[in-house]
């Protein structure tokens, strides 16, 4: 919980990155992911990782234990799923990412999960594909626009 901090900081810059640009959007999300974090994280659904170096936070990354449907092969109710990777400009190419990678599919294979899902950015999917992720067929339609919704 000590981190939740520092993965909303992360999660707020991801999106910045990815081209949100309307404070009071970002201000609005970071409460309610603040909410939703610490509530999974309270229930043991959500595990973060801070990579730091000597007390400097490089970046980190979050996997969410995501409900689904039963499916034939996979009877399980639950999913991991990686999100919320972020790492600081300054400390980019330096592997930080991969490490979190690396760490969230330690953790999945110790849980004995099967898989791993995520939904790459273009920035993120050469780290991805470095660590066997295969891209897979997703498709969606928004009903309205986020600027109707408020």
């Amino acid at each position: 919980m000590k981190d939740l901090p520092i993965l909303v900081h992360q999660r707020r810059a991801m999106w910045r990155d990815l081209g949100a640009r309307d404070q009071r959007d970002l201000d609005r999300a970071d409460k309610v992911y603040a909410r939703w974090a610490r509530s999974r994280m309270k229930s043991g659904t959500l595990m973060g990782w801070i990579a730091e170096d000597g007390g400097k936070i490089l970046g980190g990354g979050c996997v969410w234990l995501q409900p689904v449907q039963p499916r034939p092969g996979y009877n399980l109710m639950i999913q991991p799923y990686l999100l919320s990777m972020y790492t600081e400009p300054r400390s980019r190419g330096l592997g930080v990412a991969s490490g979190i990678v690396l760490k969230a599919l330690e953790w999945c294979r110790k849980n004995r999960f099967l898989q791993l899902r995520l939904h790459a950015s273009e920035m993120g999917r050469k780290v991805y594909i470095k660590h066997g992720f295969e891209r897979t067929w997703e498709m969606r339609r928004r009903i309205k626009k986020l600027s109707e919704d408020s």
